[in-house]
């Protein structure tokens, strides 16, 4: 069974007895009347939320009940889990050990926030990229450290009291507890871009603004292309990445920076250089697999699909010891998980299955190994990784209209069934 058009490859046209697509608002749903063997399925582990008990007993991880709207995802190295969530207008970080044990800490200092993109430091802070940036305190205290409501944009080097752009949509936080993160000017000249905080100075790493009348097509204009699919020795800062709406998300590893660039992602080397890892070279040669994990074809064929203005836009991470990186797109949504070969499988409580069953529609995750991509789960509200997992944030509707639940599950990888 296929995934509709999000991978932008030659697609099958067969569909599984049993299933029915359904088109709606923009999104993709299969609702399944029928299932094939257990061995098609995607193995997951609720860690946090997905149980019935109140927030206020002694439960753990998977036992809890979750309740408000996402708000961000973040995992630590050590596989600590941080869920946001937004209760009664207050926005609420669930902190879940790799034991289990699970703290619930008001936020104080922000309020309707959602993050892009969440990354955790080493000393336990979480920052979010949220439009703006924010750091969140172990004890919840939120400080705003970049603002965007400023006078002119401008990505050249600054203090963060005088450092102006127009949007922040991506963070990373390197193991030295360097922050990076991505971020967009949309007035003025389309222009996507990579910052890195040293104490309290902002720095530019990657991206440049449009020359007066310069070409944003990557056909005609080398700078754009080479933001997608950099040639060797591409320098990060020469190159023009006018897709700002699909552009900005960040991970990083023992190599450097991995940067979301429109219909690529790239590396972002310590020697300031480029290199290309999906880089849209033939998307055409691309297919969708019968089975979650198999290749689609080589990374550098592929497109990341741009995402629409009425859909959650896309994710990235990456599991470094094993130097995978995984990315989301934002232009369909599929629910529920249970359909077909990609619904998702292993040992679920009552009530874990009816969160699966009632999952509000979310994003397909693709990884990316050994120069191949496949697809892995979908379902997803975002993802986040540690040194051995990926995770992914999951959201269900209530019964009768009640609102909405929220959980944390472990995505089982090859190699990987702990």
């Amino acid at each position: 069974m296929v995934l509709s058009s999000v991978f932008h490859g030659r697609r099958r046209t067969t569909v599984a007895v049993g299933v029915a697509v359904l088109i709606a608002a923009g999104a993709t749903v299969y609702a399944t009347t029928s299932r094939d063997s257990e061995d098609t399925a995607v193995d997951v582990t609720f860690v946090l939320g997905g149980g019935t008990a109140r927030k206020d007993s002694a439960a753990q991880g998977g036992e809890l009940a979750v309740t408000g709207q996402f708000r961000g995802l973040a995992t630590g190295q050590d596989d600590t889990v941080y869920l946001f969530t937004e209760e009664d207008g207050g926005l609420v970080m669930w902190q879940r050990r790799k034991s289990g044990a699970t703290k619930r800490i008001p936020v104080s200092g922000m309020n309707g926030e959602s993050a892009e993109q969440a990354a955790v430091a080493p000393d336990g802070s979480v920052y979010l990229a949220t439009g703006s940036l924010w750091r969140v305190a172990p004890d919840g205290k939120a400080v705003q450290l970049v603002d965007v409501h400023c006078d002119t944009a401008s990505p050249h080097d600054a203090t963060l009291e005088t450092f102006c752009t127009n949007e922040i949509t991506g963070v990373t936080v390197t193991r030295d507890g360097t922050v990076y993160f991505g971020d967009q000017i949309v007035f003025g000249g389309h222009s996507s871009f990579v910052h890195r905080i040293r104490g309290n100075r902002v720095e530019l790493v990657a991206g440049r603004r449009p020359e007066p009348g310069e070409s944003l097509d990557p056909r005609s204009n080398p700078a754009v292309r080479d933001g997608i699919d950099p040639r060797p020795g591409t320098l990060a800062k020469n190159v023009l990445v006018p897709a700002v709406w699909n552009s900005g998300w960040l991970a990083s590893d023992k190599d450097g920076l991995v940067w979301r660039t429109g219909q690529g992602i790239v590396r972002l080397r310590p020697d300031g250089t480029l290199s290309p890892l999906v880089a849209a070279r033939a998307p055409e040669k691309t297919e969708v697999p019968d089975h979650p994990l198999e290749s689609m074809g080589r990374a550098v064929d592929a497109a990341v699909p741009p995402g629409q203005n009425t859909v959650a836009r896309g994710d990235l991470a990456v599991i470094a010891p094993r130097s995978e990186v995984f990315y989301s797109g934002g232009d369909r949504l599929y629910s529920p998980p249970f359909a077909d070969t990609y619904r998702w499988g292993g040992t679920l409580s009552a009530s874990q299955a009816k969160f699966a069953e009632n999952l509000t529609a979310g994003k397909v995750v693709n990884r990316v190994a050994e120069g191949e991509v496949s697809p892995v789960i979908v379902g997803a509200q975002a993802l986040a990784a540690s040194d051995t997992s990926l995770y992914i944030a999951a959201e269900a509707e209530t019964e009768y209209g009640g609102g909405s639940v929220c959980a944390v599950v472990k995505v089982q990888l090859p190699d990987n069934k702990g």
